[in-house]
């Protein structure tokens, strides 16, 4: 009887672990579709925002410039 229930106890344990291991398997599916769909939310703000200027940064400081490839100050600071 005793081994009867031993077999059971590691049958739940095997399903428990099972279960765990697909439930963070869907959960990091779920994450990679939400960015995957989110993402043209983030991408149209910034250029916008790059655009503003034609791509060009005000500052000359490329290496503080928050829109990276700046085409206005490039060559001075190389």
């Amino acid at each position: 009887m005793l081994d009867f229930m031993d077999g059971i106890v590691e049958a739940v344990e095997e399903f428990a672990e099972g279960a765990a291991e697909f439930a963070a398997f869907l959960l990091v599916v779920l994450v990679k579709w939400v960015i995957l769909l989110t993402t043209p939310v983030w991408i149209l703000p910034y250029k916008l925002l790059r655009d503003r200027n034609g791509g060009k940064c005000e500052n000359p400081d490329c290496n503080s410039c928050p829109f990276p490839p700046c085409e206005k100050g490039e060559a001075e600071n190389d």
